[in-house]
């Protein structure tokens, strides 16, 4: 393991310094942002990892060939033998045999195997679960897992199977033609979709409107009983911004559930999950002096303009901004660190160790 890991580290390296302006494109194609996302320290071991296998196995050059594909016309070695041998594979743990040790089975493949790994996989490691890894055979029966293995969601582990059944290939081939496709679902499943009551994916909309009588906008806002701080609990400005704020109270429609997508978990946004359910939430900044509409969907904003506009009449000025932002699916390796115990091995597991 440490012998393959060391060649990945080393072949990523060499192949960084051939174009480094090309490769820094292609890493921010891999991770939104680019280095940036990493913030002033930079990536660590593990994500340096996961962007070397891909600029060695996934990255195309100009030629349409790998790099890895390059190396091996270009050069031998054992490594680099190994590494194109490899295959982006599904595993069903079984058991865990000791300290990076696992006992796994490969659908569509090459049955019982000893799998090994120097990291441990992203996820609740037990027997029945479900991993997707750069897998590399070492020997008969022994395959070496390189890089981060995402351990499937137990919520998508149906729909993983469910899409294993789908795909269609020569038996020697499945995993070279479809292993990607699996790679991605094993780190994007379940993907965390946030709806409205009605069924519809939240896309965060902002609308800005300039003030031609602010004193005048506040009086209506503050005496308005739909608005959460009008009427007898008039809302008060923010001591240090100047800043207003209100929740549009309304009556919801019909709740209808969005429509099942495999991999995919959806949840009720803020604004429709509270006992007062919310259209859109007032911003208005005295300083500036300008009012701002946030609502979960372009539709949601269209109505709450409308009913603004019909409120404020005159007072209300000119348009100056509206923005109206994609649905936000957040990347599992960003979210993993943050949401999900990782452990490599079980508690008895790990005493066993210890002692």
């Amino acid at each position: 393991m440490g012998e393959l890991e060391g060649a990945v580290y080393d072949l990523g390296r060499a192949i960084w310094k051939e174009d480094r302006d090309w490769y820094l494109a292609r890493f921010a194609e891999l991770y939104d942002g680019g280095i940036e996302a990493f913030g002033p320290a930079g990536p660590g071991a593990d994500a340096c990892m996961e962007a070397e296998l891909w600029f060695l196995f996934d990255c195309p050059l100009d030629t349409g060939q790998t790099p890895l594909h390059r190396l091996s016309q270009r050069s031998g070695g054992r490594a680099v033998e190994l590494l194109a041998r490899s295959e982006l594979r599904a595993w069903r743990i079984e058991s865990v045999d000791g300290a990076g040790v696992l006992a796994a089975l490969c659908p569509l493949g090459t049955g019982r195997a000893r799998l090994e790994t120097a990291r441990r996989p992203l996820g609740e490691l037990a027997a029945g679960a479900m991993l997707v890894a750069r897998s590399v055979p070492v020997g008969p029966g022994r395959w070496a897992l390189l890089g981060s293995a995402p351990i499937v969601d137990r919520e998508a582990i149906a729909d993983l199977d469910a899409l294993l059944a789908m795909l269609d290939a020569p038996r020697g081939e499945f995993w070279r033609v479809h292993g990607g496709v699996l790679a991605h679902a094993a780190w994007a499943w379940p993907e965390d979709r946030e709806h409205t009551i009605d069924g519809r994916i939240v896309e965060g909309s902002l609308a800005a409107f300039r003030l031609a009588d602010p004193a005048a906008a506040v009086a209506v806002l503050q005496g308005d009983p739909e608005l959460d701080g009008g009427g007898a609990g008039a809302a008060q400005p923010d001591a240090e911004t100047g800043i207003l704020r209100w929740d549009w109270r309304w009556h919801p429609p019909l709740a209808r559930a969005p429509r099942n997508e495999p991999g995919v978990r959806h949840r009720l946004c803020g604004e429709d999950a509270g006992a007062a359910p919310v259209l859109a939430t007032i911003v208005l900044d005295l300083d500036v002096p300008e009012v701002c509409l946030l609502a979960p969907t372009p539709a949601r904003l269209a109505l709450a303009e409308r009913l603004l506009a019909a409120r404020l009449g005159s007072t209300l000025g000119p348009l100056t901004l509206r923005e109206v932002d994609p649905p936000s699916v957040v990347p599992r390796w960003k979210r993993a660190a943050f949401e999900r115990e990782l452990r490599a091995l079980p508690s008895t597991t790990r005493g066993r160790e210890a002692a």
